[in-house]
């Protein structure tokens, strides 16, 4: 399974499923990666699906974070204090990309050919952010700065192609283009957008909240044709998609049960597997 491209990959911000084991579907087979603090500490966990048994893949003597399966499987990316490192699934091996001295760093995601991480950077706690690529080089990685901007710009994600980001910025959805610069609002309305995925035919997974209510869109890829898959009073903290966009991981907030696997039926409507 090291080997095999990852099915689903998730950020689980509660003890993974500890009121017992959802009903995961035979197969869903792959890799799951998420954070859980049941050793006292936030440390980065991996379980193979459907059955796979948890094990640490990274605990560091201060909290870990935002985990970020890379795209062949091999490698996660995550956060400590500012830091963004990665560790080699097989091996365990990690290293640090970045120091966390001049830029603070969050939320790496992979480039798709698994050669650079976009992060948002603050200089300082509290500090705006914009957002960086990290080329990844055997000394650690070059640095190149692809906003600035008076707003906090932070969760960005590469789209399928390579060729441009979508992030999140005042609570809506923005996307920039690579080659051009240009920057370009996706999202507007009373919902507040956040976590925004790709799925493997360039649409849009995002969640929103909306006064006590909050969801799941999916958004063409220029942001038309919004629907929404998913309305509730589940909070769900974070959403990863399978790369065949049959199944959505999700992290629930303020519940035990922190695992919950969505399934895209025909017509996009949507099921809950636990």
């Amino acid at each position: 399974m090291s080997r095999a491209r990852p099915i689903i990959a998730a950020v689980l911000s509660l003890p993974l499923l500890a009121c017992g084991e959802p009903r995961l579907p035979r197969d869903l087979a792959g890799t799951l990666v998420f954070v859980s603090d049941r050793g006292g500490r936030d440390s980065i966990y991996l379980r193979r699906l459907p059955d796979g048994a948890d094990f640490i893949l990274v605990s560091q003597l201060e909290p870990v974070g935002s985990p970020a399966l890379s795209p062949d499987g091999s490698q996660v990316a995550f956060t400590m204090n500012g830091r963004v490192g990665v560790v080699k699934v097989d091996t365990q091996q990690t290293r640090f990309l970045t120091q966390g001295v001049d830029w603070r760093d969050d939320t790496p995601a992979w480039r798709p050919d698994g050669r650079a991480l976009v992060v948002s950077a603050r200089t300082s706690e509290g500090a705006q952010a914009d957002l960086h690529l990290l080329t990844i080089t055997d000394e650690g990685a070059s640095r190149r700065p692809l906003t600035r901007t008076p707003h906090d710009e932070t969760e960005a994600v590469f789209a399928p192609d390579g060729a441009s980001l979508v992030y999140v910025r005042e609570e809506r959805l923005f996307r920039f283009d690579l080659v051009s610069g240009q920057t370009r609002a996706l999202t507007g309305g009373f919902r507040a957008m956040r976590c925004p995925r790709f799925l493997p035919d360039g649409r849009l997974l995002a969640l929103w909240t909306q006064e006590k209510q909050f969801g799941i869109d999916l958004l063409g890829e220029d942001g038309t044709a919004r629907e929404t898959l998913v309305q509730g009073n589940a909070y769900y903290r974070t959403i990863a998609p399978s790369p065949d966009g049959r199944y959505i991981a999700a992290g629930l907030a303020y519940r035990t049960d922190a695992l919950r696997l969505i399934a895209r039926r025909a017509g996009g409507s949507m099921r809950d597997s636990q």
